[in-house]
C-alpha cells in the first residue's frame, strides 16, 4: 500500500503544480517555435545599411542680400556684385517672387556680361529661361538657352552645355539663331 500511495502523491501535485507545469511546457513550446523560424529569418540589417536618420537643421538667418549688393557696390567689386544678384533672385524664385527675382536676374546678367563673369552670366540666363518657360513664353526662354548655350561653349562647360541644349530641343528651340546680347 505505500507504493500506491506514493504513486497518488506524485500523481496529485495540486494546482500549484498543475501551473508550473503548464507554464514548463508552454516555454518549451515557445523555445521550439523561436528556434524552428529562427533560422528562416534574413540576418539583421547592419548599422551601416540602415537609413540615416536626419538631424534637425537650424534655419540659418536669413541673409540681407540687398546689404551685400550695396556693400559689393561701394567696394566696387563686380565680381561678387553679380553673384550676389544671381543670389538673391534664386532666393526670391524659392518664395515665390518670380518678378522681383527677374529684376535681379537682369541685374546679375548686366553686370556679368560688362565683367566678362561668363560663368555668372550664364547662370543667370538659364535662371531667366527657366522663369520665361514657366510663364509659357518659350520664345524668350529659348533666348536665353541660347545665349546660355553660347557661353558654355566658351567655357568649354561640357556638362552645362549638354544639359542647356537637352532644354532647348525638349522645347523645340531653334539651334541656329543669331541674337544679340541683351
Amino acid at each position: 500500500m505505500t507504493s500506491v500511495v506514493r504513486t497518488a502523491a506524485l500523481i496529485d501535485i495540486g494546482s500549484v503544480g498543475t501551473m508550473l507545469l503548464l507554464v514548463v511546457v508552454a516555454a518549451a513550446i515557445v523555445l521550439l517555435v523561436v528556434a524552428r523560424f529562427a533560422g528562416k529569418r534574413t540576418a539583421a540589417p547592419k548599422e551601416e545599411d540602415a537609413p540615416a536618420v536626419p538631424l534637425p537643421l537650424e534655419k540659418a538667418p536669413p541673409v540681407d542680400w540687398p546689404a551685400r549688393i550695396a556693400a559689393a557696390e561701394a567696394a566696387g567689386d563686380k565680381a561678387a556684385l553679380a553673384r550676389h544678384y544671381l543670389a538673391f533672385a534664386r532666393d526670391e524664385i524659392a518664395r515665390g517672387e518670380s518678378r522681383v527675382a527677374a529684376e535681379h536676374l537682369r541685374a546679375s546678367v548686366g553686370v556679368a556680361a560688362r565683367n566678362k563673369d561668363a560663368v555668372v552670366h550664364a547662370e543667370a540666363r538659364l535662371e531667366l529661361a527657366e522663369l520665361a518657360r514657366a510663364e509659357g513664353d518659350l520664345t524668350t526662354a529659348c533666348e536665353h538657352w541660347q545665349i546660355a548655350r553660347a557661353l558654355f561653349f566658351e567655357l568649354k562647360e561640357q556638362p552645362s552645355l549638354g544639359e542647356t541644349e537637352r532644354l532647348m530641343q525638349k522645347h523645340g528651340c531653334p539651334t541656329d539663331w543669331v541674337l544679340n546680347d541683351f
